[in-house]
């Protein structure tokens, strides 16, 4: 015989009960929790990434001009209107100029994304060499992905390196 308590759930009652809802949003909210801070850390690594790759590219790009054009070209860290900032000060930006131009733009970073500069601005002679060594360390503000350094020779050849954490410090 059974007990009167327990009622079958049959007919058109089909679906799931209050209780058994919140335990599964309860395994939901636990398992996205724990799925968060990887997410995180995965996000800023891709960050600093694309800021690495964006501006090795544009550091190969104003070499080639500055090959193709027979004139002297600069890099630079700089604030968001397009002035260089002096080496060694965190920005989110940084532009592209030639001995000529007056009005250059700046290229914006990822959000919470800073590089720095050993030399403030770079420059590349009309024959495509640096004038100087020089490294560009592109950093995580939130300290949460590890930063990276565009180092910059004499020859006028950039290469991408892991930078130390200290780099980014100050």
């Amino acid at each position: 015989m059974r007990t009167p308590s327990i009622k079958l759930r049959t007919g058109s009652r089909r679906g799931v009960t209050l209780i058994e809802l919140s335990f599964g949003l309860a395994i939901a909210a636990v398992i996205v929790g724990m799925a968060v801070p990887g997410f995180q850390s995965t996000l800023r690594a891709a960050a600093v990434r694309s800021a690495s790759f964006d501006l090795l590219s544009g550091l190969q790009q104003t070499r080639g001009s500055a090959i193709l054009e027979s004139r002297a070209f600069s890099v630079c860290p700089s604030d968001a209107a397009g002035i260089c900032v002096a080496a060694g000060v965190p920005t989110g930006y940084w532009r592209v100029s030639s001995d000529s131009e007056r009005t250059p733009a700046a290229h914006a970073l990822p959000s919470g994304v800073v590089i720095r500069a050993t030399r403030s601005p770079l420059w590349f002679s009309a024959d495509g060499l640096g004038s100087s060594n020089g490294t560009l360390t592109i950093c995580d503000r939130r300290r949460i992905a590890t930063p990276r350094a565009i180092v910059l020779s004499v020859t006028g050849r950039a290469r991408l390196e892991a930078a130390p954490i200290k780099d980014c410090e100050g």
